[in-house]
């Protein structure tokens, strides 16, 4: 059987299987200002068509498979530069080095859930990903990841982040970070009922929440240490007035605890080693 990974990007469920993109669907928005910056391609987007936007979504999904090795097995996961000023991958691996965090929680196309104490490892999977909801194992990625020495959750690459915080604290890791996909729908209120029963401190990043509703929204108000707001206005209406504080103008990135706080204490995106030059099929 092929491997098959479900990614959204740009509000688009992208498809990929085999080394390539096989599907895209219409996306609901029409223009990203982080997008814009990273792809040539897609600084215009508001201008086009919803068929060329499309396909230019589609382009930028293939150029990370060519250049990247994203969603096979050539995946690209150590990375020492820094690609999205306020990402949060950027965000853990400076945690990680400043040891303010001793372990970060994330998603790996090709292996699932990961448990990641290695701030480049950490950057190399975060720089390349976009939104994963589902994808297959990958044994070339998952012994990578193995050697690097992370910890895949679950053999069938499955995605639950849950139980990444539960392997951290088996581990012995007692500051863990972990981001949460705002559209999957996990629950945060789980990971911080977890939290206490592990006594362990756990940072919440929300990543991914365009297009989520208010409830939702809510929930991350409450349990969330930091949320990206992405094209949600919702987001921006509501967890503007609760954020202590807030990073970046254009995609805003809510500092809502003091746990989100000391986490970013001291961060400054390192702009002369940054990648800066968009290219229409992806640079990061």
């Amino acid at each position: 059987m092929k491997d098959v990974h479900l990614v959204r990007y740009f509000s688009s469920l992208v498809t990929i299987s085999d080394g390539r993109v096989v599907r895209v669907t219409t996306p609901t928005i029409s223009h990203c200002p982080l997008a814009g910056f990273l792809y040539k391609g897609l600084k215009r987007s508001s201008d086009m068509p919803l068929s060329s936007l499309k396909e230019e979504i589609g382009k930028v999904v293939e150029g990370k498979i060519e250049r990247f090795g994203f969603c096979s097995k050539k995946r690209v996961l150590w990375d020492e530069e820094v690609s999205v000023p306020y990402g949060a991958s950027e965000i853990m691996a400076y945690g990680l080095r400043n040891n303010a965090i001793d372990s970060s929680v994330i998603v790996c196309d090709g292996a699932g859930t990961v448990v990641v104490p290695i701030p480049q490892v950490v950057q190399g999977i975060g720089a390349r990903m976009h939104s994963v909801l589902r994808t297959s194992a990958i044994p070339e990625v998952v012994n990578k990841l193995r050697l690097f020495g992370c910890h895949v959750i679950h053999n069938d690459a499955s995605i639950d982040q849950r139980d990444g915080v539960a392997e951290a604290a088996k581990k012995g890791y007692k500051n863990i970070a972990v981001t949460i996909n705002a559209y999957k729908g996990e629950s945060l209120k789980s990971v911080r009922e977890l939290e206490r029963r592990l006594g362990v401190s756990v940072t919440i990043l929300v990543i991914c929440t365009t297009d989520i509703g208010s409830e939702r929204i809510n929930e991350i108000g409450k349990y969330a240490d930091m949320v990206w707001a992405c094209r949600s206005r919702e987001v921006r209406n509501i967890l503007c007035v609760k954020a202590i504080e807030i990073l970046s103008d254009a995609s805003p990135v809510y500092i809502l605890t003091r746990k989100g706080k000391a986490l970013v204490r001291g961060y400054s995106p390192n702009i002369f080693r940054m990648r800066k030059k968009a290219e229409t099929r992806g640079v990061a």
